[in-house]
C-alpha cells in the first residue's frame, strides 16, 4: 500500500507540479511519516528531463543545460518560498550576505556544472580578476570565490551551494570555519530548512543521471580544484565529449554517483 501510494504521488508530481501541490502533498503524508519528498521528486524530474533532452543535441547543449537546471531549480525554490505554508511554518534561515561561514568547506559539483561555470566565468566583465584569484589559489579554505563575506560568482554557484539554509550561523562557524563556539547562549543548532535542500539535491542528481545512463563521464568533483583544471582549456568541452578525462583523479569524489556502465560508454564514444 505504501509503495503504491508513493508511485502514484511521484507520477502525479511528474505530470503537473506547482509549489502549492508539493506542500499540500507533504501536509497530507500518511500517519507514521514517509521519506517521500514531492519537492525533491519534482526537482529531480525537471532536471532529468532537461538533461536528457540536451544530451541528444551534442556537447555544447549538454554542458549548457546546467544553466537551465540552475534556473529551473531556482524558480522552483522561489515558488516554495512564496507559499503561505512555507512562510508561516518554517523558521527563518540565518544565511545572509556577509556571513560566508558555509564557504569554508569543500564543495561538490557535477562535472557538467563545472564545465558550464568555467565557460560562463570567462564571459564575465571581471573575468581577469576572478581568473587571477583562481590561478593563485593553491589549496585550503575558505573558497577562492569568497570575497568580503560574499560569493563573487553567486549567480553561477553550484547546486550544492544553493541548498544550504542553516537556522544558526554559529553552527556553520564552528563546523566549517572550525572556530570555537561562543561562550554565551545555547549550543549551536544544526537545524536547517529542508525544502531548499530537497530542491537543489533533487536537481543535482536529476542533472547527472541521464549522463550516467548514457555512459558519459559525469562524476562528482571537488568544485574549485576541478574548475582550476579546466578554466583555461578552451577545448575542455569537446575533449570531455570525446571521452578524455579532463578532471584529474584527485578532484573526483567517488562517493557521489554509481559507476558508469562501461558498455554504454563505448557505445556512446562511437557516436
Amino acid at each position: 500500500m505504501r509503495r503504491r501510494r508513493r508511485i502514484a504521488m511521484v507520477r502525479a508530481m511528474s505530470k503537473t507540479f506547482t509549489a502549492e501541490s508539493a506542500v499540500s502533498a507533504i501536509a497530507a503524508k500518511p500517519a507514521g511519516g514517509t521519506k517521500v519528498s514531492p519537492i525533491r521528486d519534482a526537482a529531480f524530474d525537471a532536471a532529468r528531463t532537461a538533461a536528457a533532452s540536451a544530451l541528444a543535441k551534442g556537447a555544447e547543449s549538454s554542458v549548457a543545460v546546467a544553466g537551465e537546471v540552475f534556473a529551473l531549480a531556482e524558480a522552483l525554490w522561489a515558488q516554495i518560498r512564496a507559499t503561505p505554508a512555507f512562510a508561516l511554518g518554517t523558521k527563518p534561515a540565518a544565511c545572509r550576505k556577509g556571513c560566508g561561514w558555509c564557504c569554508h568547506q569543500r564543495v561538490g559539483a557535477t562535472a557538467i556544472e563545472v564545465l558550464h561555470i568555467a565557460g560562463e566565468i570567462r564571459k564575465l566583465p571581471d573575468s581577469e580578476t576572478i581568473l587571477a584569484r583562481l590561478d593563485a589559489w593553491n589549496s585550503g579554505r575558505p573558497c577562492v570565490f569568497l570575497v568580503e563575506g560574499a560569493c563573487s560568482i553567486y549567480a553561477l554557484r553550484p547546486l550544492k551551494c544553493r541548498s544550504l539554509y542553516q537556522m544558526d550561523a554559529r553552527w556553520c562557524m564552528t563546523t566549517y570555519a572550525k572556530l570555537d563556539a561562543p561562550i554565551f547562549g545555547p549550543p549551536p543548532s544544526h537545524d536547517y530548512q529542508m525544502p531548499p535542500k530537497d530542491v537543489f539535491d533533487g536537481a543535482v542528481f536529476g542533472l547527472a543521471l541521464p549522463f550516467h545512463q548514457a555512459g558519459r563521464d559525469c562524476p562528482g568533483v571537488d568544485f574549485v580544484p576541478a574548475l582550476k583544471a579546466v578554466i583555461h582549456r578552451a577545448d575542455a568541452i569537446s575533449a570531455w565529449w570525446r571521452g578524455e578525462s579532463v578532471f584529474p583523479p584527485e578532484t573526483r569524489l567517488h562517493d557521489w554517483f554509481p559507476p558508469i556502465r562501461k558498455g554504454a560508454a563505448k557505445s556512446n564514444m562511437k557516436r
